[in-house]
């Protein structure tokens, strides 16, 4: 649709909310909004689920431990905490305050 059309028909649907809700009550408007609101939330919240749950890591995937030689931290941009990796799971970082951490690697002596 252009946004002609889309103006358009906005302006229709809120005139017959109007009209409606004036004739029989608010409820009947208000029900159908709210009711669409919760499923546009439940289903933008269950995307994001499956979104992030996707690592791309299969089952068979052993852990591996980090070598004696160098050590791996994770750091959170937020919030500053420090985690230090001992033994890799996936090649994914860990998620911290809502974001992936940053990888530190040092090389012990």
């Amino acid at each position: 649709m252009n946004r002609p059309v889309r103006i358009a028909l906005v302006v229709l649907v809120a005139i017959a909310a109007v009209v409606i809700g004036t004739q029989f009550g608010w409820r009947i408007v208000l029900a159908p909004l709210l009711g669409l609101a919760i499923w546009a939330w439940a289903r933008a919240t269950l995307r994001s689920f499956l979104r992030h749950g996707q690592t791309g890591v299969s089952a068979a995937d052993e852990p591996v431990p980090v070598g004696s030689d160098e050590r791996t931290m994770y750091w959170c941009e937020e919030c500053g905490t420090e985690v230090v990796l001992t033994v890799r799971g996936s090649g994914l970082p860990p998620r911290h305050c809502g974001t992936r951490m940053h990888e530190r690697s040092e090389v012990l002596s």
